[in-house]
């Protein structure tokens, strides 16, 4: 059911337009770029929540507390079980989303609000192997 739910808020964000990749090195389920993932960093975490259970407060400070390390918004998202019917009488999921940003440190100066994709990669850059 898990498994339904994480593919069914992967294809969600993909008709919006995002690349979806698996997040797990971050600690999330899904991981979400503005552009190819060879060009940008991505933006968003997003954490699945399980239908059976609360998110714990420890969990949930655990995730905020390493996206701004991370330069990524947590997005907690829940895909509702129950089927919703839009006015055209097709059967949709609803999908609630719950966004969390955290600053570095609030009393200092507040930077420019970044746009969805602005973490350009640095292409000067050389990968050792």
């Amino acid at each position: 059911m898990m498994e339904e739910k994480v593919e069914f808020v992967k294809e969600h964000y993909e008709q919006m337009g995002y690349r979806v990749h698996s997040g797990l090195q971050f600690g999330a389920e899904l991981v979400l770029y503005a552009d190819r993932p060879d060009l940008v960093h991505s933006d968003f975490c997003i954490n699945v929540t399980r239908d059976d259970e609360f998110i714990d407060w420890r969990e949930m400070q655990t995730l905020v507390r390493s996206m701004p390390d991370l330069h990524k918004t947590l997005v907690l998202v829940n895909a509702n079980a129950a089927k919703v019917i839009d006015k055209d009488g097709n059967n949709n999921r609803c999908v609630d989303e719950l966004a969390i940003s955290t600053e570095h440190a609030p009393f200092r100066h507040k930077p420019k609000p970044i746009e969805v994709g602005a973490q350009r990669k640095n292409k000067n850059k050389k990968v050792k192997i």
